[in-house]
């Protein structure tokens, strides 16, 4: 018998296989980033549908199959704010491509998995969209060990809030951060 894993997660994208089928990207606080089928999910009557969509955060029932996880249920979906500017979806959408670029497997993460959380809320919450993106993707690149803690980096990787002064700092040293976070993706080689 197969054991069901509920647990919080983010959709970071989804692709239709099928005519009424979805597979689902979700980073999870307690398995990690993981492909999940969504049976029958494009149809109207679906019930799982409306927790499918990018950036959706909810809570999900995963079953893990021989070949492949399973969705079976989604409760308490919480789905970007409608008053979210473009910029502010654009800078998400571009967060959760570069999660899909450089998580490979299953490996949990909860502290990656807050951060990811922490900065959506703020990114969506504050008007200067390019600090929080930059904090936020730095912090990333160093919960995955891309990014060293040098003297520049270091003010910007402790904790996961984003109170408004570390927003500032990182107005005031966006360049050399983003140089930092440039020469951590040329790294990867991804």
């Amino acid at each position: 018998m197969h054991q069901i894993v509920t647990t919080d997660a983010v959709a970071l994208g989804k692709r239709g296989v099928g005519e009424a089928n979805v597979l689902v990207f979700l980073l999870t606080r307690d398995v990690g980033l993981v492909r999940v089928a969504a049976r029958s999910a494009r149809l109207d009557v679906s019930k799982l549908r409306y927790g499918l969509e990018p950036l959706t955060h909810a809570r999900y029932s995963l079953v893990r199959g021989r070949h492949e996880w399973r969705l079976t249920g989604v409760a308490a979906p919480r789905r970007l704010p409608s008053t979210a500017t473009p910029g502010q979806r654009q800078a998400a959408g571009r967060i959760a491509r570069l999660l899909l670029r450089l998580i490979h497997g299953e490996e949990p993460v909860p502290e990656l998995y807050t951060t990811v959380v922490a900065g959506l809320d703020a990114l969506f919450s504050v008007s200067d969209i390019e600090s929080i993106e930059c904090i936020l993707v730095l912090r990333i690149l160093a919960q995955l060990g891309y990014v060293s803690a040098t003297d520049d980096a270091e003010p910007f990787l402790a904790g996961t809030d984003f109170p408004p002064t570390l927003v500032a700092a990182a107005t005031a040293a966006r360049l050399p951060l983003v140089r930092i976070i440039n020469a951590s993706l040329a790294a990867t080689g991804l």
